[in-house]
């Protein structure tokens, strides 16, 4: 086996349904990710190719990010990808608490199209759970984060054909406040800026709210696999494999 196969990132570790011990993946080479130009995370590949599906292409296929060691991606928010850094290592407390904060629902939204972007569905569904778990307790938005949420469904959440589960909750929410909305100068300039927003919005004045994504099925357990689930078996084939130090 060459030295580069060695280094390269294991495919079915992936791709196997079994969660990573925590040392496990401090046993896995460091990939450096540079974000926005001004911000270089140092990150374990296991994990990385464990949680992105986008990061697993670009470090297991034949791109310079898999030879080279090091990743750049220009376009994020520094800030914004420190959520995703946190949830490798230390898995959902970010997502565990109810919004405090009206603003804080437009930063669950930009992390759901973050993690569309990463391809990271299991940190998506985090998002989306936290996001539709704090409004439908009757949560109160400001017009101006409405704005926010509104560019950010239209701008940074790809349409499909069967509309995205953020966008619904993002549009149902800002069809039911449309009357105040209209009183809002961000708000009218935004309809300007987007031809598509008043069409999305018509489509949403009728409707009821859109269900409440399920929680996560891991967001009871631990990310990561106990240390104590130590196999003996393998204990015992260690052992015979070891000689006795000599005195």
């Amino acid at each position: 086996m060459s030295e580069k196969e060695k280094d390269t990132p294991s495919k079915d570790l992936a791709e196997s349904s079994g969660r990573l011990k925590f040392s496990q993946v401090f046993t896995s080479q460091i990939i450096a990710v540079t974000v926005g130009r001004s911000k270089t995370f140092y990150l374990h590949t296991d994990i990385l190719i464990t949680e992105s599906e986008a990061f697993l292409k670009n470090l297991t296929g034949s791109f310079k990010e898999s030879s080279e060691n090091a990743v750049a991606m220009e376009d994020e928010d520094p800030e914004l990808f420190g959520f995703f850094v946190e949830y490798l290592y230390r898995g959902c407390p970010i997502f565990s608490r109810k919004v405090e904060h009206y603003s804080e629902f437009a930063t669950l939204a930009r992390l759901y199209a973050m993690g569309e972007r990463l391809m990271a569905s299991k940190f998506q569904a985090y998002a989306l759970w936290r996001f539709t778990e704090s409004l439908h307790i009757g949560a109160a938005i400001s017009d101006e984060i409405i704005c926010d949420l509104l560019e950010i469904a239209c701008t940074e959440i790809t349409e499909r054909t069967r509309e995205d589960p953020m966008r619904a909750q993002v549009f149902w929410y800002a069809a039911a406040k449309i009357k105040n909305l209209q009183q809002s100068t961000m708000f009218r300039q935004l309809l300007n800026e987007i031809d598509e927003l008043g069409k999305h919005l018509c489509l949403w004045m009728s409707k009821e709210q859109p269900g409440k994504a399920s929680m996560p099925n891991e967001a009871n357990d631990k990310k990561f696999t106990p240390e104590s689930e130590y196999s003996f078996q393998i204990a015992r084939q260690i052992k015979g494999k070891v000689e006795p130090a000599t005195l």
